[in-house]
């Protein structure tokens, strides 16, 4: 599983478990929704989650294919907790995933609150371990 499928896989989860809208060929996303990308937060819909794989980790003694993947989460304008409430929706469509897509299994590792970007919307970035069920595999 390369890092595109990875990413789109953890994309896919977080849409499938309702965190947020993926439509990785559009159409746009609409202000009302929780936007899921690849990679950088778009500048709107306000609301948003980028996904970014990064960091490969292989054990070569236990043979486990291990990567890192960023969950960065934006709220909307004028909402303190925005970010949290995303990023909470985003932990349980995640946190202890075993078994889908080619993903053994997902343990969040670490968050930390970011502060609001030029636009006054709170942001906050979770990190994720993911345990590759079979690294050759293609999706």
């Amino acid at each position: 599983m390369d890092t595109t499928q990875l990413t789109y896989a953890v994309a896919q989860r977080l849409a499938d478990k309702g965190a947020g809208a993926w439509r990785p060929t559009g159409p746009a996303y609409t202000a009302a929704e929780i936007a899921i990308s690849y990679g950088p937060i778009p500048a709107a819909p306000d609301r948003a989650i980028g996904v970014t794989t990064y960091l490969q980790d292989d054990d070569p003694e236990t043979g486990l294919a291990v990567r890192m993947v960023q969950v960065r989460c934006r709220g909307a304008r004028g909402a303190p907790n925005g970010a949290d409430i995303i990023a909470d929706a985003a932990f349980d469509a995640l946190h202890l995933t075993y078994q889908t897509s080619g993903i053994a299994r997902i343990t969040r590792s670490s968050t930390a609150p970011l502060g609001a970007d030029g636009n006054g919307r709170q942001e906050r970035v979770d990190n994720y371990r993911v345990i590759i069920d079979n690294p050759e595999a293609t999706l």
